[in-house]
């Protein structure tokens, strides 16, 4: 796990890009949850942080498409694939995430919904 922000740094409907070990990531919250994402568009390699949060969405700036901020699964075309989704552990006034590998999204849908 690495820290990569400050909880105080973050706000609701926020994002933070933030770069670990030269991959950038996105680290926003929404409805009290704090999220980490890849930042790079499902559709073409372009960067997330580019565009805005929508509710429990964040939108591409370059065609539109929003994805899921908990699961990064795709909800508008012309995107079709899933923005990589990292584990965030918040602690000790810190925002901690795993960026050696993305989680499964149904997995960790279900971790951190609790059901």
């Amino acid at each position: 796990m690495v820290a990569v922000a400050w909880v105080n740094e973050l706000a609701e409907g926020q994002f933070k890009q933030v770069e670990v070990n030269g991959q950038a990531f996105i680290i926003a919250e929404a409805h009290g949850l704090i999220y980490a994402l890849a930042d790079q568009c499902g559709h073409e390699d372009y960067p997330l942080s580019y565009g805005c949060i929508h509710g429990d969405t964040i939108k591409c700036s370059l065609h539109g498409s929003r994805f899921d901020l908990l699961t990064g699964f795709p909800l508008d075309e012309p995107a079709e694939l899933p923005v990589p989704v990292y584990r965030v552990v918040v602690g000790f006034d810190r925002v901690w995430i795993d960026p050696r590998e993305p989680v499964d999204p149904e997995e960790y849908y279900h971790e951190v919904k609790g059901y």
